[in-house]
């Protein structure tokens, strides 16, 4: 914050603050009026809405007398029409009432002496009482107005057809309701459904559009608030409150300049004194700014620019007060002692970076940083002579600049991703002065932040692995040879075992020896199996023998053989209910060696006193299987690195040659499914693989010669 800006707000803090505060007080009093005022209008129309409500529950039992004609027990006929006179003389709110036949004939009816319109009211009320008789439920009209006389009509249908008319007076309640007022302007009056006020009510000053209001009641609840509404051109605030039984609503509302235009023109009052006090602020900031601000923005000014150059160009002018003369000399002599103390550390550096240079240009990878469009930023020479550049230069850029083909088509494919990470494996030519010699190389890029531009860079590091490529080889030749030497040995042993099995008679004692042996040569006789089986799936010369597959027996089979294993560690073996019967087309020796190798490595790692579950399910595409357990978990970072071919957790590096998962992934996806791994460390894993149902059903057996 500029210090100019600082004295300012200590100049408004000091003389403008009490007024902010002053507006603030009068702004909270203001929402406070504006609150009590809504609420009386709320209270006012939930009260106009209460009596309309009590009113009509009053209309409602002064129907009693209709139980005299509905009775179905009445023993002696009734007089209707003595019985109705006699109602209208009880009841003095009933001004008209009438009995119209099926046939909507009027065939009686009753006016009080006070209703000054001579002609029936039942003659007003055609629709309703057609619409009463048609539905056979009491129906209620919309009041009409006659002579300022206000009538509700109410049609009441008997069981034989006939409908009887009534018409009660609303000229008390109106005026009760009319009659309530707050302030000079404020006024309460009934609104129908439309939003138009019901007839005979003074509504004098208060012209509005009907349609307005009803939008009002639309986007509000049962009760709800008027602000700025025009009432004869003038903006006027109140209340609502829907009445229960009709779709009516009572409406309060005031004047908004009486309810708080006062108020209004005392915040405007305090608000311009406030601008003016600011102005005058303003004023004395701009005459004490020269003496004392200027001088010290120029000193910050000079102090930013030698941050930014690490150069002193002009020293400070001196001016201002004495003081802040004294404080520019300090600050100019500082700066230049700075200047020579940068020089010296810039000699320290230019060793250093030789230092490095030297030492990266001695190792035999290549290496290369590039920015984010591909500029070479650093190459050293065993990456220049690897990829074909002559030299570094501006107009060098990766990979478009790459002479040697395979290098260009890697780095081209690994910069179009936008992993932080990537790998690659390249066989590339090279030209000697003899010959040309194909090396194979692994290509590793990382993404860095420059730190000048703050943009995204890369390291690239292309390492010589031939050797290691020759070694692998000979370690897979190794393995082919000894597992073709193991496997006459191997089965020559597992046989004896099965025939020991079957000679010696069952014995506790013996049986648990023998079943270990035999899942021991078994277990063995995998891993020989998967060794040949990867070799084969990656040389693509593996042929499925496709046959109909029960995965339920599958599995229960597979657990069943693992059990002289899990006993002793006690270990759960369980296989989950299948939903239903499951048949799936796959080679049963390779799908048994997968769900094999899977609880093989579950059995291996989940401690003793926990569980391993099989289960099976499937959908319209494919067939799932899985082997869930409570062992250790496997950390997010290794799930895709287990399925690689060697490749194991460093903590299990000692406990097999890392092939099971690789064959299992390989023999998957040769039945055109997919397997993953799903796992929470410490909690255990579950290793899910599918099989498509699009694989090729065995041909049907050919029929034996009868």
């Amino acid at each position: 914050m500029k210090l100019t800006t600082r004295f300012l707000l200590i100049l408004l803090g000091i003389a403008v603050l009490p007024l902010v505060l002053a507006v603030g007080w009068n702004v909270y009093q203001y929402n406070s009026s504006v609150a009590s005022y809504f609420e009386l209008h709320k209270g006012l129309s939930r009260l106009s809405a209460a009596n309309v409500d009590e009113w009509l529950k009053n209309t409602n039992r002064n129907l009693a007398f209709l139980y005299e004609f509905e009775n179905p027990l009445r023993g002696r006929k009734v007089d209707e029409t003595q019985v109705i006179q006699q109602a209208a003389r009880i009841n003095s709110d009933i001004m008209s009432l009438a009995l119209v036949s099926a046939d909507g004939k009027e065939l009686f009816f009753l006016q009080s002496e006070s209703v000054r319109e001579k002609k029936s009211l039942a003659s007003f009320q055609a629709a309703l009482v057609a619409k009463a008789s048609d539905s056979g439920v009491v129906s209620t009209g919309d009041p009409i107005c006659l002579r300022a006389q206000t009538y509700f009509p109410l049609a009441y249908p008997l069981v034989d057809g006939r409908v009887v008319v009534f018409h009660f007076s609303m000229d008390k309640l109106l005026g009760k309701i009319n009659s309530q007022k707050t302030g000079a302007s404020g006024r309460v009056f009934i609104s129908d459904r439309q939003g138009k006020p019901l007839p005979c009510q003074d509504m004098k000053g208060l012209d509005y559009a009907p349609g307005d209001l009803r939008k009002v009641f639309r986007s509000g609840g049962r009760t709800g608030t008027l602000s700025k509404f025009l009432f004869s051109e003038e903006e006027f605030a109140g209340a609502y409150a829907a009445i229960e039984d009709l779709d009516w609503a009572a409406v309060s509302v005031q004047s908004e300049e009486e309810l708080y235009g006062k108020q209004r023109k005392s915040i405007i009052v305090f608000g311009a004194l406030a601008v003016v006090i600011f102005a005058i602020a303003m004023v004395v900031v701009f005459l004490v700014s020269n003496r004392i601000i200027r001088p010290i923005n120029n000193m910050v000014g000079g102090v930013k620019g030698f941050l930014r150059t690490q150069h002193l160009d002009s020293v400070i002018p001196a001016e201002g007060w004495p003081e802040i003369k004294s404080l520019v000399g300090v600050l100019n002599r500082l700066m230049l002692e700075l200047q020579a103390y940068r020089a010296f550390q810039l000699n320290q550096i230019v060793e250093e970076k030789g230092k490095a240079q030297a030492l990266i240009d001695t190792i035999s990878d290549g290496v290369l940083l590039i920015d984010d469009r591909g500029s070479l930023i650093y190459c050293n020479n065993t990456a220049l002579k690897l990829l074909g550049i002559p030299k570094i230069s501006p107009e060098v850029a990766v990979p478009r600049s790459v002479k040697n083909e395979a290098f260009f088509n890697a780095l081209t494919e690994m910069l179009g991703h936008k992993e932080k990470y990537l790998k690659t494996e390249v066989d590339a030519p090279l030209v000697n002065e003899t010959s040309t010699v194909t090396k194979s190389f692994r290509v590793i890029s990382n993404q860095f932040l420059l730190a000048t531009l703050k943009r995204p860079g890369r390291v690239i590091i292309i390492r010589d692995i031939t050797s290691e490529k020759e070694i692998e080889k000979a370690k897979e030749d190794f393995f082919h040879m000894i597992t073709h030497d193991m496997r006459a040995p191997l089965s020559t042993l597992q046989g004896y075992t099965e025939l020991l099995m079957k000679k010696i008679g069952p014995s506790p004692a013996t049986d648990k020896y023998l079943a270990s042996m035999l899942y021991s040569s078994r277990r063995l006789r995998g891993m020989i199996d998967d060794i040949l089986n990867v070799t084969k799936l990656e040389r693509g010369t593996m042929t499925l023998q496709l046959d109909n597959v029960d995965a339920e027996a599958l599995i229960t089979r597979i657990k069943d053989n693992h059990e002289p294993v899990a006993g002793p560690k006690n270990i759960k073996l369980t296989v989950a209910p299948l939903p239903a019967k499951i048949l799936v087309t796959a080679d049963p020796v390779l799908l048994e060696r997968v769900i094999t190798n899977l609880m093989g490595n579950s059995l291996k790692f989940t401690p003793g006193g926990g569980s391993i579950t099989l289960s099976a399910w499937e959908d319209d595409k494919q067939v799932f299987f899985a082997v869930e357990d409570t062992g250790p978990g496997i950390p997010e970072a290794k799930r895709k690195e287990i399925f690689e071919k060697y490749g194991q957790m460093e903590e299990h590096k000692s406990q097999g040659f890392g092939l099971g998962l690789a064959m299992c992934q390989l023999t998957v996806q040769l039945h055109k499914g997919d397997i993953w791994v799903e796992s929470e460390v410490g909690k255990g894993s579950k290793f899910i693989f599918t099989v498509s149902k699009t694989m090729a059903a065995p041909p049907p057996p050919i029929p034996s010669p009868s």
